[in-house]
Formats: C-alpha cells, sequence, structure tokens
C-alpha cells in the first residue's frame, strides 16, 4: 500500500504517525496500534481542526479505509 494518494484533488495519507502531521485540507488512514487494531479516517481541516471521519467506526484493512475516503470525496464534490 502506498503512502500517499491523490483522489479529485485531494491528498490522502496512509501513516501510523498521527493527524497532527497532516497538512491543513489533507485527509489520513491512520493506524491505531500499528494497524493491529484497525485503521482510522481523519480530515485536518483548513483552520488546523482535525475531524474523525469514521466516528466509532475502524476499518480492518488500509484498503478498505482508502475506499471510505474515496467515496466521502466523491460526495463532497457531487
Amino acid at each position: 500500500m502506498k503512502r500517499y494518494h491523490c483522489h479529485q484533488g485531494k491528498d490522502i495519507f496512509v501513516t501510523a504517525g498521527t493527524a497532527r502531521e497532516l497538512a491543513p485540507g489533507a485527509f489520513g488512514i491512520l493506524a491505531i496500534g500499528g494497524g493491529a487494531e484497525g485503521w482510522s479516517v481523519v480530515h485536518r481541516g483548513p483552520d488546523g481542526d482535525i475531524a474523525d471521519l469514521g466516528g466509532e467506526y475502524y476499518f480492518a484493512t488500509p484498503e478498505e479505509a482508502l475506499e471510505f475516503v474515496k467515496e466521502l470525496i466523491d460526495l463532497m464534490q457531487a
């Protein structure tokens, strides 16, 4: 799995780091417990605020999380 993706001009980063490392406007797929506990989806807003987009739901693989982010971006662009 690549660590960087772009979908409809939006940056998506896959990382074991924290959301604080993301640039404003970027999406992140973050490993929970090194990925053993799942993957969360976040967005860092233009003002630096961070939103957990999956809520209580975590993804089993980064690929599942990436597809979710792409669907969100598609909905935002529509």
